[in-house]
């Protein structure tokens, strides 16, 4: 597919990044000659200086003749005069980044009246990821696929866990139906074997039917945790701004803290159930008086990763009972969960993601993202011409490193053997790490023959 990219900051290099591991052409529009420059750089992709809102870019004959326009710029309004004008100059789909909360609130703002094909906003999606987070119940959390027939949890493990923690794989009480694809290890993703031993801290990702994950999960002796009641926020800007005003819409407390002082009046007139403080959140005494060491939550949604991260290391240290952080750079993910934070959060990788979901189409039934991009669990449909219908899984020539976990026929859903016969018009639930989503989908499909 060709595809131009206009805006070659962080979230048009992350999204050219993974658009071209899945074998796309990609065109890089930007103004910023410096940021083109790295693009051409690290990236195989060709790029265009320009602002990409004039017709006169638009009408570039590498831009009129792509099949998708991405307008991702730091400006809301550029994306959207971009995506508007595409459309009408030919170009056959648009998606552009709006981040304004007031577009947000806009009840007559949609895509539709605007003839563009997706809206994505990166800080609301992580926002709704972070309270995803906050809210969970159980230390176990369950992602589902084929329409609920499958399930994926995710169990992260402690010493007083004793039907997982210091056992090996194949020596594990497990319920019928059930298959664990990955462990997750001090921010690196293994395919386990059933020689393996599962270690306190080790997040487990287990493949199942509903009814084998339920009782998996009743075997989590860890007590629930408490309800979310307090949250304390540092940072002020657009992500604090969508976490705090859904956090406050369930009824929670929620304390901000920002240095700046004209944005604090800002938030506390946008939030007024919100409590905003207008101070430095690296200020150990300031932290000590707000009363981090009962705080349910702590988020650090900072302009820097290095910020975030050694301020949710010191709020982990001074009590705060859960602590997520926001990070800019992927790579950054799991060095901060490994160093004893319990989330990362990359608005970047959540977008790239959902861009991703939109141009595959009907190929892709879902796609769930684990460890920041690290593997994928994606929901394929397997085509007649595929060179695996009719073999037995372990005759298929899958890679290691590539597991399916699921197969979902008619209204059964089968967590298969080696055994197992794959049939034309199958849906599949696969486990991939280290491969693009492309190479996933070459396996599958026909031009994997």
């Amino acid at each position: 597919m060709k595809i131009t990219i206009i805006g070659a900051g962080k979230v048009g290099f992350e999204t050219a990044r993974r658009l071209c591991e899945e074998g796309h052409d990609i065109l890089v529009v930007d103004k910023d000659e410096s940021k083109l420059a790295r693009v051409e750089e690290q990236l195989d992709v060709m790029t265009l200086r320009g602002n990409g809102a004039t017709a006169q870019v638009l009408r570039d004959p590498h831009v009129v003749d792509s099949d998708l326009l991405l307008a991702v710029t730091d400006s809301d309004e550029v994306n959207i005069i971009a995506g508007m004008t595409g459309k009408k100059l030919g170009i056959k789909k648009s998606i552009v980044r709006v981040r304004d909360p007031h577009y947000a609130r806009d009840s007559s703002f949609s895509r539709e009246d605007l003839g563009l094909d997706l809206i994505v906003n990166p800080e609301l999606a992580a926002a709704r990821e972070i309270v995803r987070m906050l809210t969970m119940a159980l230390p176990v959390h369950t992602e589902p696929f084929g329409q609920g027939k499958v399930q994926m949890a995710d169990i992260t493990v402690d010493e007083g866990m004793v039907h997982f923690a210091n056992k090996r794989i194949k020596d594990l009480d497990m319920p019928p139906s059930c298959l664990i694809v990955a462990i997750s290890r001090r921010g690196d993703m293994i395919v386990p074997g059933g020689m393996d031993t599962v270690l306190p801290g080790d997040t487990l990702y287990i493949l199942g039917l509903p009814s084998s994950i339920d009782n998996l999960v009743s075997k989590v002796k860890k007590r629930r945790q408490k309800k979310m009641h307090t949250v304390m926020i540092l940072g002020g800007g657009r992500l604090a701004y969508y976490l705090a005003d859904k956090l406050c819409s369930l009824g929670m407390s929620v304390k901000i803290i920002e240095q700046n002082y004209a944005r604090c009046q800002e938030l506390a007139e946008r939030l007024p159930d919100a409590l905003v403080l207008n101070g430095d959140g690296t200020d150990v005494d300031l932290l000590k008086r707000e009363g981090i060491q009962e705080t349910d939550g702590f988020v650090a949604v900072t302009g820097l990763d290095e910020e975030n991260l050694l301020i949710s290391l010191l709020a982990k240290q001074m009590g705060a009972k859960m602590v997520v952080a926001k990070v800019s750079r992927a790579s950054y993910a799991p060095i901060v969960e490994s160093l004893g934070v319990d989330a990362a959060v990359s608005p970047r990788l959540i977008t790239a993601s959902e861009i991703v979901r939109f141009i595959q189409g009907g190929r892709l039934l879902s796609l769930f993202m684990l460890l920041n991009g690290k593997a994928e669990v994606a929901e394929l449909i397997v085509p007649s011409t595929s060179r695996i219908v009719g073999k037995p899984l372990a005759k298929c020539g899958l890679p290691r490193n590539v597991i399916v976990g699921a197969i979902l026929r008619e209204d059964k859903a089968i967590i298969p053997e080696g055994t197992e016969k794959i049939l034309a018009e199958d849906r599949i639930v696969v486990f991939a790490m280290g491969h693009t989503l492309s190479t996933i989908e070459k396996l599958f499909d026909a031009g994997g023959k």
